[in-house]
């Protein structure tokens, strides 16, 4: 049986969400990077069943997206893409409300000062660190 996926979407971050899929006696770091996608996985899973994760991270300047007006010049910039079956079961403004202010683990492979362990979504305009985009329009 084929599964037709209904909606793709885009996650920008600059926060480390690298899906590592480290277990607790593995390295540290991996595990805590792995943290960070099972936050995003679960906040995005309160409302819907993602699937099919496609997560890059690329060296790219912050001017090219909407992140926080505190951010400039070329930083680390997870892009996470994902998929889910149930038409309207989430979309971008309702990602936005349920990430502002979920904590994440600071200080592994991200380039930015990071004051609180927090995603910041756009509804702070100096902090902003995680950017969403429905992309099968």
């Amino acid at each position: 049986m084929t599964v037709k996926y209904s909606m793709r979407f885009k996650i920008y971050t600059l926060i480390d969400i690298t899906k590592t899929d480290a277990h607790r006696s593995d390295i540290p770091k991996r595990m805590n990077q792995q943290a960070n996608f099972n936050t995003l996985y679960n906040v995005i899973g309160l409302r819907t069943n993602p699937t099919d994760f496609i997560i890059d991270v690329k060296k790219d300047s912050v001017n090219d997206f909407k992140f926080g007006s505190s951010y400039k010049g070329k930083h680390n910039i997870w892009e996470c893409e994902f998929f889910v079956e149930a038409d309207q079961s989430i979309d971008v403004n309702t990602m936005i409300e349920d990430f502002h202010l979920v904590p994440i683990i600071k200080g592994l492979d991200e380039t930015i000062k990071i004051d609180k362990g927090l995603f910041f979504s756009s509804k702070d305009e100096a902090k902003c660190n995680i950017i969403f985009e429905r992309i099968d329009k």
